[in-house]
């Protein structure tokens, strides 16, 4: 089963769920909410090396992995477009149920290595809990050289990064990386290091500049 396959699989049987676990199977769209507005005011709005570098309302958004648009209903509400990709085109086609009526928002279905966009067209690119998700280093890679090509000069990459070694055949497995071998690929791309910071015992969030 290809990566596409699994989580279209996923989003049809629970789609919540697989996007936010913390609540068990029988999470409600109310507690959905309240989990991406809380992890986009956290992660986004709270991280204060984002806020010196960047006035929101003037920025353009690309938010990799949006699923059903946990994040990406209140990303919508300071920034002048966003932009969700997601490999799953089932968890599109929710995103754009849910969000339907914000029209400073863009969704859509890739292939998982690939981005349908323009070189040097957004301004920040972010990813939370779905790098960690992906099965093979190609994939890791490819996403990391096209975010590279559709940042802007000076644009940032702000994406978390598993560490610990899983079971890639479970759904939620991916490959890990250790600081030393994520930060041969991002000088290889071009990329520079603001900083790295360890996120409990099972990863590492990057801020990278092109």
């Amino acid at each position: 089963m290809s990566q596409k396959q699994l989580w279209d699989k996923l989003a049809k049987e629970n789609s919540r769920y697989y996007i936010n676990s913390d609540y068990g199977r029988s999470i409600d769209e109310e507690k959905f909410r309240e989990s991406g507005e809380r992890d986009y005011m956290t992660y986004m709005v709270g991280d204060g090396l984002l806020m010196s570098k960047f006035d929101l309302k003037e920025c353009t958004l690309l938010e990799i992995g949006c699923g059903t648009g946990r994040m990406t209903e209140f990303m919508a509400q300071d920034f002048s477009l966003v932009i969700g990709t997601d490999i799953s085109g089932r968890m599109i086609r929710e995103a754009m149920e849910r969000l339907e009526g914000l029209v400073n928002v863009e969704l859509l279905e890739t292939d998982g290595d690939s981005l349908p966009l323009p070189d040097d067209f957004v301004d920040i690119a972010f990813s939370y809990l779905v790098f960690q998700h992906m099965k093979d280093r190609e994939m890791v890679e490819n996403n990391f050289k096209e975010v590279y090509r559709v940042l802007r000069k000076k644009g940032v990459f702000k994406v978390l990064i598993r560490s610990d070694k899983v079971d890639v055949n479970k759904w939620w497995g991916g490959v890990d990386y250790t600081e030393q071998t994520m930060g041969k690929l991002i000088r290889e791309i071009g990329f520079d290091l603001l900083k790295i910071e360890k996120r409990d015992e099972f990863g590492f969030w990057l801020w990278l500049e092109k």
